[in-house]
């Protein structure tokens, strides 16, 4: 909360104002809270905002456990409101540990305000007048981040409005701010303050843990689109730095009192505490899941829509629940505001560098090991690594790194930690290796077939599918219960308690999944939220964790139990295509015509993702710019499109394409052939518009295929089509491929588009469909040709097909000497073929693509 204030501020009227909000008290503070500035005043004025905050709140704050003895009115000079307040001026040791985690929130010294330029994070000047701290917008980060050193490109100016966070456009999408007018102001502030204000009494105030967990949510909801300094970090999250000022400030605290206080110099002149140089008080964990694709793809009959979107979404409850059994773990005690980033497969968190934390991460990570051996036999494994950290004293954003590199930056810092998860990779299940890990694999005759993955079961590992007389794996089962379940679900609550799982949730839960160790149960919005449901009747939801999906009010309709937190969720696909009440198969996906199985087509399968995301994050940032609160604002704003507005997205497709998973960057989707390139397309806008530049791309790989065919196989034909976007002309990616050819989004998709709406338009208008077929046998003659070349068997080029494309083009037309539009239309055939012999590749395409829509036309 130390920098609440200056959301506050910004609603309310100046200090000097008598029309302003605050109380005598915090009026008269300033000299104790405030430094002097330059100019004689009182600097950083929002610490006075922020004891206005608790002093406005007092009355809510004092119902809070853990919370009522530690009151500013309270003889104890260390309190949570002087914790809070006193970040620019301290007065004790413990208050210069909340100063040491802004610095590090922010990269260690903050940057000169009279030497930042707007174009620092705008990408151009603006004359900002006095008021610049109630009026400048958060910029995007992307605006500036430039992985490739081009001294050439134009820098964005996009901007975020100040709204409360939703997966609605209006709310999430930046705008170019030219001028002063563009930015925001007084008013907004107030409206937006005086929403979160509201929304903060309603938090539950019977546990400390449940209140500041859903304190955090709050926040994010509310100042995910503040900008965190007017003055030089405009373009990072207020939401960001509050949370990682409070994860840095309690690690380094954690690791000064385990006995290394004689690694710090406090100055008790200033009260300002510094760490020792070679000391690296904190660390960065880091945790992915290895065999995330193999195990969403490992689908080896048509049962696959039954448990596909399960083990999408298992994944997601797996890394949350290994979130849980890390913040949780008794030598830990850490919260969800220390974790930096979560979301494909990955997390990141901030924790304090000692021994207990060291042994308990290590002693984690072989439990979860052998829980994934236990249940996914190798299938999937879990990373999970650390690194200890220091900021430099005295140098801007310099990195030292723990047993490695002084003097290095945060870019580095990822690399490294980046290296070490990669390596364990090569080591998967290390710690299980003993004789029990290679068993003997027994002849047993009493062996099935999982109906869904292939693979053979052993007496006791398999279970029937509800509702059929299929056999399949206990996971797969557990996987097609999610599946099922998320059709309806709204709400998933995590039980908390390791000592008993709650067998009211389990008997009335839509579903109940235990992922390593963590019992999670997902319910619908009127089993939680109805007056007269019959979960609102009891307390079984005692320490409960209660999110709400793709939705930020939690706080709408709060549950009867005790010591609960409530949050939200963003998950790209939790809902599906439905018809009459029922999850639509593969094939139904593909019909034309709702309920009408003869109107069935091609079914697409879609890969996506962001192009050199890795080199963005390690190099895109400027030097200036690299702090932790910077990079968080990154991860949010991904998070915030892949996982979030994905979703609305996908509405507008809602009846043809199921999204089956989305993390991170990373898109696998399902659909009607037509409906996901349009879906990918709109992917490809969409994103470039919500980070306001267009040259940080995405490509695509896009497999068509019958809507019988083997997903797993699909699905990997896709992933091949999305690496031949990734190698488009010499690595330069921005590309989609389909239909066996791969062309720029950039200079040839609405090229290759606008052919084949021409060539429909006219097919269905009378020209005939053997000009489609002639295009590709030319297309065809000419890339045998390309591989010739580039296999040095020159003497197999056949350059006939440009002669015969000139005489039945030629002859074409003169069949059709009535006909104006025709007359046109291969006139402009010639011309671009002749000129330029990569239009055989892209007209064929049109050609081809323009063939599928016209059967399915006649169909």
């Amino acid at each position: 909360m130390h920098d609440i204030g200056k959301f506050y501020q910004r609603a309310d009227k100046k200090f000097y104002d008598k029309k302003n909000e605050l109380s005598e008290y915090s009026k008269n503070i300033p000299e104790d809270i405030c430094p002097i500035n330059e100019h004689g005043r009182f600097g950083y004025q929002h610490v006075i905002w922020t004891n206005e905050f608790f002093e406005k709140f007092n009355d809510k704050l004092q119902q809070i456990p853990g919370v009522q003895e530690n009151r500013y009115d309270k003889s104890d000079t260390d309190n949570i409101v002087t914790f809070a307040c006193n970040h620019h001026k301290p007065q004790t040791l413990l208050q210069s540990f909340i100063t040491i985690g802004d610095w590090w929130s922010a990269g260690i010294d903050r940057r000169n305000a009279n030497k930042v330029n707007e174009k620092d994070y705008a990408g151009k000047s603006i004359n900002w007048d006095k008021n610049r701290y109630k009026t400048i917008p958060l910029f995007s980060v992307f605006n500036t981040v430039n992985p490739y050193n081009n001294e050439d490109r134009t820098f964005s100016s996009a901007a975020f409005k100040l709204k409360r966070l939703s997966v609605e456009r209006d709310d999430i999408f930046t705008s170019q701010v030219n001028k002063v007018e563009d930015g925001i102001s007084e008013n907004e502030y107030k409206r937006l303050w005086d929403n979160f204000a509201e929304e903060f009494e309603m938090l539950p105030t019977d546990s400390f843990d449940g209140f500041t967990e859903s304190l955090l949510y709050l926040l994010k909801k509310y100042t995910w689109c503040i900008p965190s300094n007017t003055m030089d970090m405009a373009n990072v999250s207020l939401f960001e730095h509050l949370k990682t000022t409070a994860a840095f400030a309690d690690s380094i605290y954690t690791f000064y009192s385990d006995g290394n206080a004689d690694k710090f110099t406090f100055n008790k002149v200033n009260n300002r505490l510094t760490v020792n140089d070679g000391v690296h008080p904190v660390l960065l964990v880091g945790g992915d899941i290895s065999g995330i694709q193999k195990f969403i793809y490992n689908i080896a009959s048509q049962k696959a829509a039954v448990s596909l979107k399960g083990r999408s979404f298992y994944l997601q409850l797996l890394i949350d629940s290994i979130i849980q059994k890390v913040i949780t773990h008794a030598d830990i005690k850490a919260t969800i505001g220390h974790v930096v980033y979560s979301s494909g497969g990955k997390f990141y968190m901030i924790l304090p560098n000692t021994q207990k934390v060291k042994i308990a991460l290590n002693n984690i990570k072989t439990e979860i090991e052998k829980e994934l051996w236990a249940e996914h036999k190798g299938k999937l494994a879990i990373n999970l690594s650390y690194i200890g950290f220091a900021f430099v004293n005295n140098a801007d954003n310099k990195i030292s790194i723990e047993g490695k590199t002084k003097n290095t930056d945060l870019g580095n810092l990822w690399r490294s930690l980046a290296e070490k998860l990669n390596a364990q990779k090569n080591q998967k299940f290390k710690s299980l290796l003993t004789s029990s890990f290679f068993e003997q694999n027994i002849v047993d005759d009493k062996i099935k077939m999982c109906a869904v993955t292939g693979e053979e079961l052993k007496k006791g590992e398999w279970q029937k599918l509800k509702g059929t007389d299929e056999y399949v794996s206990k996971a797969v089962a557990q996987q097609t219960e999610i599946g099922i379940a998320l059709k309806d679900a709204d709400y998933l609550m995590t039980y908390r308690n390791p000592k008993d799982e709650s067998k009211y949730l389990s008997n009335r839960s839509q579903a109940q999944i235990k992922v390593v160790g963590v019992d999670n149960y997902m319910f619908d919005k009127i089993e939680l939220t109805k007056d007269d449901a019959d979960f609102r009747q009891i307390t079984s939801a005692d320490v409960s964790r209660i999110v709400l999906f793709n939705n930020t009010n939690p706080l709408a309709a709060k549950l009867k139990g005790n010591a609960v937190s409530y949050g939200y969720q963003f998950y790209g696909g939790n809902k599906q295509a439905e018809y009459l009440g029922k999850n639509r198969t593969f094939e139904e996906l593909t019909e034309t015509e709702r309920g009408n199985k003869d109107s069935e087509t091609y079914l697409g399968v879609l890969r996506m993702d962001i192009d050199n995301l890795g080199n963005i994050f390690i190099k895109g940032l400027n030097e200036k710019d690299k702090s932790f609160a910077a990079y968080a604002t990154m991860s949010f704003q991904l998070d915030l499109f892949f996982s979030g507005y994905l979703n609305t997205i996908r509405n507008n497709y809602k009846d043809y394409v199921n999204i089956l998973y989305s993390g991170g960057d990373d898109i696998f989707a399902v659909g009607r052939w037509d409906k996901i390139i349009e879906f990918a397309e709109d992917i490809r806008t969409e994103f470039a518009e919500f980070i306001g530049r267009n040259d940080i791309t995405i490509s695509a790989g896009i497999a068509i295929v019958r809507n019988k065919y083997p997903i797993a196989k699909a699905a990997e034909m896709a992933g091949e089509a999305e690496e031949s976007s990734k190698h488009y002309n010499n690595d330069e990616k921005n590309a989609i491929t389909f239909l066996g050819e791969t062309i720029s989004w950039k200079n040839e998709y609405d090229e290759v588009k606008e052919y084949k709406d021409e060539f429909v338009r006219l097919i269905e208008e009378g020209l005939s469909k053997g000009l489609l077929h002639k295009i590709m046998e030319f297309a065809a003659i000419k890339k045998a040709n390309d591989d010739f070349e580039k296999s040095n068997e020159k003497e197999k080029i056949d350059l006939s097909y440009k002669w015969n494309t000139a005489y039945y083009l030629k002859r074409f037309s003169d069949r059709n000497k009535m006909n104006n539009e025709i007359q046109y239309f291969i006139s402009k055939l010639q011309k671009d073929l002749f000129v330029n012999n990569r239009a055989y590749d892209k007209i064929a395409l049109a050609a081809r693509w323009a063939e599928l829509q016209i059967r399915e036309i006649d169909n």
